[in-house]
C-alpha cells in the first residue's frame, strides 16, 4: 500500500474512534446529569415525607 492510502485509513481510523468515544462521553454525561437530578428530587421528597409525619 503506499503512504497516502495509509495515512487514509489511519486517518479514518482516528476519526471514527474519536466519534465513538465522544458519543459515549456524552451519552455517560448526560445519564449522570439524570441520575444526580433523580437523587436530588427523591432526597427532597423524602425530606418532604418526613416533615409531613412529624
Amino acid at each position: 500500500m503506499s503512504d497516502a492510502s495509509l495515512i487514509a485509513l489511519f486517518s479514518v481510523g482516528v476519526a471514527s474512534t474519536s466519534t465513538v468515544l465522544f458519543l459515549a462521553f456524552r451519552r455517560t454525561y448526560r445519564l449522570e446529569q439524570e441520575r444526580t437530578l433523580m437523587r436530588r428530587m427523591r432526597r427532597r421528597l423524602d425530606r418532604m415525607l418526613l416533615l409531613s409525619r412529624q
